[in-house]
C-alpha cells in the first residue's frame, strides 16, 4: 500500500498552497482531487480585498492583511518555482455606494478602516472619475483602497499546483476519495477509487465538499455551497484599470488585453455550475450603471463556481474534534485566493506543532461547531 507522510483531500488553490509549504519541508506529500486540481479555484475573480471584506473588527482581519503583504514576494517565487506569472496587478480598489442607504453602510466602513490606515480615502460622487475616468459619477461616493490588488485566479492555482509538484507532491486527479480510514480514533489512511493509501495525516480541504466528506465521522461541519455566476467583457476602447466593487457585491475585476471580469451572483446551498440569463442580466445591469463603457464591450464567457460558507462566516482551520491526525481547512468563501498564502503558511506550521499557531488559529477551530 502506498504511504505518505500527508494527504491532501482537494487540490484548489487552498490544498496546493498547503501542500507545496509541506513538501518544502522534505515530507511526502499528495494530493487527490475528485476532478482536476485547481478547477474549483478557476471561477475567481482574484481580488485581493483584505480591507475591502472588512466593516468591523474580525479575527480574520488580520491574517488577511498579512496574506495580503505576501503577495509581491510570493510572485517571485511562484515565478521561479513554476514558470507561472500570476498577473500581480497593484491599481487598487474603488468600492463604491449606489444609493444614500449603500453610502451610509460604506462610510462606517471608511471610519472604521481609516482609524487603521490613514491612507483610505473618501471619494465624493464628483471625485470618483477623476480616480477611475472609466467610471459615472452618478454613485452617492466611494472609498479608494489602494492596497487592495489582485491576481489571475487560474493563474494562481496553476503556480502553486506546479510548484507543489516541482516539491515532490504527487497529484492524483479525478480520483474519488471514498472514505476516511479511522482506527481507534487515529487516522490511518483513506480508500479511493484507485484503491487504499496509508498515512497518519489527512488534511480535508475540498471546500463546500469537505461536509461530506467528514459526515461519518460524527462530526456535524456546517459549511455549505455557494453558487456564483461571472462572465467577462472585452473592450475595445478605454477600459478601466482599478478594480470596482459596490456595496451591494458586484465588482468589476480588469485584466490583461482588456478583459473585465464581472461577478458574482450569490446562490446559498447550490452545487450546480450552470450559467442562468437571469444571473447575467442581473450582473450586467450592476456593472453598467458604475462602468456604462461595460455596454460597449463583446461577451467573452460565462461561467459559475462554487464557494464554501461556514455557518459563522469565518474559515474553518484546524484539527478534528476528536480524530487524531484529522485536519480541516475550508470555508474561506470569497477570500480563498487572497488567504491560500498565509493558510499554507499556517497549516504548515500548525500541523508540525507549532503552539504558537494553534493559539492564532483558536478562532477558526473546527471545535467551535462541535459545542
Amino acid at each position: 500500500m502506498k504511504a505518505y507522510d500527508h494527504i491532501i483531500i482537494g487540490g484548489g488553490v487552498i490544498g496546493c498552497s498547503i501542500a507545496y509549504r509541506l513538501a518544502e519541508e522534505g515530507l511526502s506529500v499528495a494530493i487527490f482531487d475528485a476532478g482536476k486540481a485547481g478547477q474549483a479555484s478557476m471561477a475567481a475573480g482574484g481580488m485581493l480585498g483584505a480591507q475591502n471584506e472588512f466593516e468591523r473588527e474580525n479575527p480574520l482581519l488580520e491574517m488577511a492583511l498579512e496574506s495580503r503583504m505576501i503577495f509581491p514576494a510570493l510572485r517571485d517565487e511562484l515565478l521561479s518555482e513554476s514558470g507561472i506569472d500570476i498577473e500581480l496587478r497593484t491599481a487598487g480598489l474603488v468600492k463604491t455606494a449606489a444609493t444614500e442607504s449603500d453610502r451610509d453602510e460604506l462610510h462606517r466602513q471608511f471610519r472604521f478602516l481609516s482609524k487603521k490606515d490613514p491612507s483610505i480615502q473618501w471619494l465624493e460622487p464628483e471625485e470618483v472619475p477623476k480616480v477611475e475616468p472609466c467610471m459615472t459619477s452618478r454613485t452617492a461616493g466611494a472609498i479608494l483602497l489602494e492596497k487592495d490588488h489582485q491576481v489571475k485566479a487560474p493563474l494562481l492555482a496553476k503556480a502553486f499546483l506546479k510548484a507543489a509538484v516541482n516539491a515532490g507532491v504527487h497529484v492524483y486527479e479525478e480520483t474519488k476519495v471514498l472514505r476516511l480510514v479511522i482506527q481507534q480514533g487515529q487516522i490511518s489512511g483513506i480508500d479511493t477509487s484507485i484503491g487504499p493509501f496509508h498515512t497518519t495525516q489527512v488534511m480535508v480541504a475540498a471546500g463546500a465538499w469537505s461536509s461530506s466528506l467528514l459526515a461519518d465521522t460524527d462530526f456535524s461541519l456546517p459549511v455549505i455551497p455557494v453558487k456564483g455566476e461571472c462572465l467577462s467583457i472585452r473592450l475595445a476602447g478605454p477600459a478601466p484599470v482599478k478594480t470596482v466593487f459596490a456595496v451591494d457585491g458586484c465588482y468589476i475585476v480588469p485584466k490583461r488585453n482588456k478583459e473585465m471580469l464581472i461577478g458574482a451572483t450569490s446562490i446559498p446551498g447550490s452545487f450546480d455550475t450552470s450559467v442562468t440569463a437571469r444571473g447575467i442580466l442581473s450582473l450586467l445591469k450592476r456593472a453598467s450603471r458604475l462602468l456604462p463603457v461595460l455596454l460597449d464591450g463583446t461577451v467573452d464567457r460565462t461561467w459559475a463556481g462554487v464557494r464554501p460558507q461556514a455557518a459563522d462566516h469565518l474559515p474553518v482551520m484546524g484539527s478534528h474534534p476528536f480524530i487524531e491526525g484529522l485536519h480541516i481547512c475550508t470555508g474561506h468563501y470569497r477570500n480563498g485566493i487572497l488567504l491560500s498564502p498565509i493558510t499554507g503558511i499556517r497549516m504548515k506550521e500548525y500541523v508540525k506543532g507549532c503552539q504558537k499557531v494553534k493559539k492564532m488559529l483558536t478562532p477558526f477551530s473546527p471545535g467551535r461547531f462541535s459545542v
